[in-house]
């Protein structure tokens, strides 16, 4: 006589709900590890674009400057009104606009904007303090620099905070000397 047993009801609802205990968690992982990716993403582009402007800044001769808010950032070039080869073919208007702001967006070959994904936002601090996005960009004379990459290949000593706002056990910050190419650290923080 041959034992067979079935499964009961019971037996085969508590292997469903341990399935999906442990669905619920690979998919919590890959969320948190999404948004990690997304500001690493976000962060590398940013060390790619700071390099090229250290470079551009120095084989060109020029001084760039970086204005920003908490998602977006623009390139600007400083424009020397007191260089004969710059005021040729200026009206008095546009020489008078910029004296009062020589900082113009980049038109060169660069990537001269970009803007953050929709849930990383940035916090800069310069010389120990944090930078006030409102002085920047929604300025009536124009955007102002808060970052300066100098056709001496010096550029301003910084520290760039990346955050997701859906996931806050990390952090990502870019941190600049002014004169070795800038580093990017990932802190992880538990519950």
């Amino acid at each position: 006589m041959r034992n067979s047993r079935a499964f009961t009801l019971l037996e085969v609802l508590v292997v469903l709900a341990i399935i999906g205990g442990l669905m619920a968690i690979v998919t919590i992982s890959t969320g948190n590890r999404q948004a990690q990716d997304e500001t690493d993403q976000y962060a590398r582009q940013l060390m790619a674009l700071f390099s090229a402007y250290r470079q551009e800044a120095v084989f060109q001769n020029i001084d760039l400057g970086l204005a920003m808010n908490e998602q977006e950032i623009l390139l600007l070039s400083y424009q020397d009104i007191h260089s004969q080869e710059f005021t040729a073919n200026r009206t008095r208007e546009e020489l008078d606009r910029l004296a009062k702001n020589p900082w113009q967006p980049y038109s060169g070959p660069l990537k001269a904007e970009l803007e953050a994904p929709d849930n990383v936002f940035m916090t800069l601090t310069v010389d120990g303090a944090e930078v006030d996005f409102d002085d920047l960009l929604d300025n009536d004379s124009g955007p102002l620099p808060a970052l300066l990459f100098l056709s001496s290949d010096e550029y301003t000593p910084f520290e760039l905070l990346l955050v997701h706002d859906q996931d806050r056990h990390f952090e990502i910050r870019l941190r600049g000397d002014g004169f070795s190419a800038p580093m990017m650290l990932l802190e992880r923080f538990d519950e």
